[in-house]
């Protein structure tokens, strides 16, 4: 949604690499951007955007819940702590194989009450997202940014994007993103 928006045009590919979810939270979803970048198959002459997501709350590495039960643990656990947003972005440059990445952190607080924790695991928008929220999402639970932009918490931090691709001598659309 926030490279449409900001007039980027692009095709979205599975990649086929691993996640990796110990060590330094940055160091994480950088390596596992660049994995993702380069795991997928791509033309000579293409720029491959690979980014990946998570939460680290109360030093605890969140990425994507394996069932409803680790969901609600991860949104209990961030009912009681503010968390860390962190993404990892890798813009591969095809053609000469050079990889450029970098990293955001953004920092949330989540409110909510029993019923809304019931409610949000019910509606299952919890599935296949890092700490098992979507900012994005409509729904029971509220949040607060506390520090960063709110681009990253949705999974793409967009200045650090249109700076590495700069880097990479990508011109960009000259647009920026809606802020919703």
């Amino acid at each position: 949604m926030l490279l449409e928006e900001a007039g980027f045009i692009f095709s979205v590919l599975s990649p086929g690499s691993e996640e990796i979810l110990e060590g330094d939270p940055a160091g994480i979803v950088v390596k596992n951007a660049e994995a993702k970048a380069r795991s997928v198959e791509a033309g000579m002459g293409d720029i491959v955007i690979g980014a990946d997501t998570i939460v680290v709350c109360n030093g605890e590495i969140l990425g994507k819940p394996v069932d409803v039960e680790d969901a609600r643990r991860m949104i209990e656990l961030q009912l009681l702590h503010p968390q860390e947003v962190i993404t990892g972005v890798c813009v591969l440059e095809v053609s000469t194989n050079r990889s450029l990445t970098g990293h955001e952190i953004s920092g949330v607080s989540m409110n909510g009450s029993k019923d809304a924790v019931l409610k949000h695991l019910e509606s299952r928008q919890w599935m296949g997202k890092a700490g098992a929220y979507g900012i994005q999402d409509e729904g029971s639970l509220s949040f607060q940014i506390l520090f960063g932009e709110r681009d990253n918490i949705v999974g793409m931090p967009m200045t650090l994007l249109k700076r590495l691709l700069s880097l990479a001598g990508f011109n960009y659309p000259d647009r920026t993103p809606a802020i919703e």
